[in-house]
């Protein structure tokens, strides 16, 4: 009676404990916003989101009321961009674009989008409906058949390892069963989601041990020898949901990792015990019980640690359907409990009770991995607030000395005068972010206009902080201000004359949208209009004058299009205010400024004898770049491709 009381009083422990679940791809920004009003059609509509996403299915694009402009089949681009293409020849009109994707974790995710043609036109609204992205029948079998045979599969083999039953006639053909079901499950859902996808790589991984599982157990049944190398590949199945799972998504502790796969092990040890106490006849119940207790306990720890990053507060449990299903499934382990503590005296019919109860608990842990955990929720409702632009922040005060960087997803500018430090906030969608928070040097700021931020009477120091909550996790970044900077409006007008001459630049830029995402890529630029660029192992791209050549692999096949022509070389700014010298050296200065057209900052080290860039740092909206010169007037090197 005390294995029991023990086992259910720390198994309440596990109750809200989270699946193993996917993570999703979050929205960061439409390109046209939507609702838009544009003066001309778009070549495209590109979707970008916050993780790599491969294209789905559905994707349509339509004039309100009227037929399809698609021009051709969707395409990824730097592996985290959707772009749809559409005709360019639009009439004034409304149209609308439903987008489609799978996310690196094997979720479908689908919206829309509504543009207009014709300037003076009103806002249009959308004329589609996004594609169903919820758990579906299918899915949900799926995930069902792969989790019943992992669990199963596994979980015999910690209890043919742990309790160690002498009878062992039936353990093959039941291991082999869990192994063929565990394959069924992860080749269904490789088959939708695709193994070009972190789930689909991790399932393919499942599938192949699975089958190695199954194999081994049928080959036990004729030679006993084979069952225990079976049993020891058949653990490897608890670690495999991990590496698709949340426990690996960005900016979460490793920790996360070994807790779900701990967790997993421990879920297949307490259904381990249950098929072994039927399929073994005579087993050592006092092993069993050691194994189930320390199973239950387990699985109470992980589960805590687990739920503790998966929900930010107690309310989502009831919030968010992710919770709700959370709920449900807490009281199916509980029935599951409770039923069992009813026939304890009879284990092979409290096996039989518990494993029914089980298996309709897979059921709702089949529909949870389906949905956002509560702090993919938060993150998500983050993202729809930033997806449109805002209006533009107001221009740095004249004659102040600006400086900016990138903060997670935002860009953090400050503008520094005498006795006022403004801020200003870019959104990742574009224009300023405004309903926050923020501290400069620990005094809370006024608003002046959208991301706009400011304290008066503040002498600046020599490092001047700001402190932006509000949006996300808070984010604190510092600034050395110069005591002295002497205006640069004139070098960087010369410095921008010497630029436009050249015959040719090259340069590697790195592009983030924040701390994780990032892409580099190598730019030729020529006169009078030549443009080519290569992102490492990803989409290339050539431009001379009209004519437009772009492939999404080093190996791919190169696609034709118009283009308008783009005079080159042509600096990142277009007007440069604001402008102070930062730094000089022996060979360079560095010079700070801002475009309020983008709007952007820029912080650019000159050649003092050349005028030649040699690095320059932009922060822009979600454009945090960096870009080092490599070289100038080299023969000609861009050319039509083969």
């Amino acid at each position: 009676m005390r294995f029991h009381r023990t086992a259910l009083l720390v198994a309440l422990a596990a109750l809200l404990a989270p699946a193993s679940a996917w993570a999703h791809a979050s929205l960061v920004r439409t390109a046209p916003a939507n609702g838009a009003v544009l003066a001309r059609s778009p070549a495209v509509v590109r979707v970008v989101f916050d993780d790599v996403v491969r294209v789905g299915p559905g994707i349509a694009a339509i004039r309100n009321g009227g037929a399809s402009v698609l021009r051709g089949s969707a395409r990824v681009e730097g592996r985290r961009t959707l772009v749809v293409p559409i005709r360019r020849d639009l009439q004034n009109g409304d149209y609308s674009v439903r987008w489609s994707i799978v996310s690196d974790d094997g979720h479908l995710e689908s919206g829309v989008l509504a543009f207009a043609v014709g300037l003076a036109r009103a806002s249009p609204a959308a004329g589609l409906s996004p594609e169903a992205t919820g758990a579906t029948a299918g899915t949900i079998g799926a995930r069902w058949l792969f989790f019943v045979g992992v669990l199963g599969a596994a979980g015999l083999a910690l209890f043919t390892l742990v309790v160690r039953p002498r009878d062992r006639e039936r353990i093959p053909i039941v291991l082999s069963t869990a192994g063929v079901l565990a394959a069924l499950g992860a080749a269904q859902e490789v088959h939708r989601v695709g193994l070009s996808t972190r789930d689909g790589k991790a399932l393919g991984v499942a599938f192949v041990i699975a089958l190695l599982v199954a194999t081994g157990g049928a080959a036990a049944t004729l030679d006993g020898r084979a069952l225990r190398p079976a049993l020891r590949v058949a653990l490897l199945l608890v670690v495999v949901p991990s590496f698709a799972g949340h426990a690996l998504d960005p900016g979460l502790a490793r920790i996360n990792v070994v807790a779900d796969i701990a967790h997993l092990a421990a879920a297949a040890a307490w259904v381990g015990v249950l098929v072994g106490l039927l399929v073994v006849r005579g087993a050592d119940l006092r092993r069993a019980g050691v194994l189930a207790v320390g199973a239950v306990a387990l699985l109470g720890i992980t589960g805590v640690t687990r739920a503790a990053f998966e929900l930010t507060s107690l309310s989502q449990l009831w919030s968010t359907s992710y919770g709700r299903v959370l709920l449900v499934k807490t009281a199916l382990l509980l029935g599951a409990l409770l039923v069992g503590w009813r026939v304890r005296e009879r284990p092979r019919e409290r096996a039989v009770v518990e494993l029914v109860l089980v298996a309709s608990l897979i059921v709702a842990v089949s529909v949870l991995v389906e949905l956002r955990p509560g702090r993919n929720v938060t993150t998500a409702r983050t993202a729809v607030q930033a997806a449109q632009p805002s209006p533009a922040p107001p221009p740095p005060a004249a004659g102040a000395v600006v400086l900016a960087r990138d903060a997670g997803p935002l860009g953090v500018a400050i503008a520094v005068e005498p006795k006022r430090l403004t801020a200003t906030i870019l959104s990742p969608a574009g224009g300023g972010l405004s309903r926050l928070r923020v501290h400069i040097d620990g005094a809370l700021a006024d608003a002046c206009g959208s991301g706009c931020y400011t304290t008066v009477g503040v002498a600046p120091g020599r490092i001047v902080s700001v402190q932006v909550d509000g949006f996300g996790p808070t984010q604190l970044v510092s600034f050395a201000v110069p005591l002295h900077a002497a205006s640069a409006d004139t070098l960087v007008r010369r410095a921008r004359a010497v630029y436009q001459a050249l015959r040719s630049v090259s340069y590697r830029e790195r592009l983030a949208s924040d701390v994780s995402h990032a892409l580099v890529a190598q730019w030729i630029v020529e006169k009078p209009s030549r443009i080519e660029y290569s992102i490492a192992g990803g989409a290339q791209g050539i431009v001379i004058g009209a004519r437009r050549w772009d492939r999404e692999t080093p190996t791919g096949r190169w696609i034709e299009s118009a283009q308008t022509p783009l005079p080159q070389p042509a600096t990142q700014w277009n007007r440069a205010t604001n402008a102070h010298v930062l730094q000089q050296t022996p060979t360079t200065t560095t010079v700070s400024f801002a475009d309020p057209a983008i709007p952007a900052w820029f912080t650019v080290s000159f050649d003092r004898r050349t005028l030649r860039p040699r690095v320059l740092r932009m922060t822009a909206a979600a454009h945090f770049m960096v870009d080092s010169y490599r070289a100038f007037n080299e023969p000609r090197a861009i050319r039509p491709p083969h």
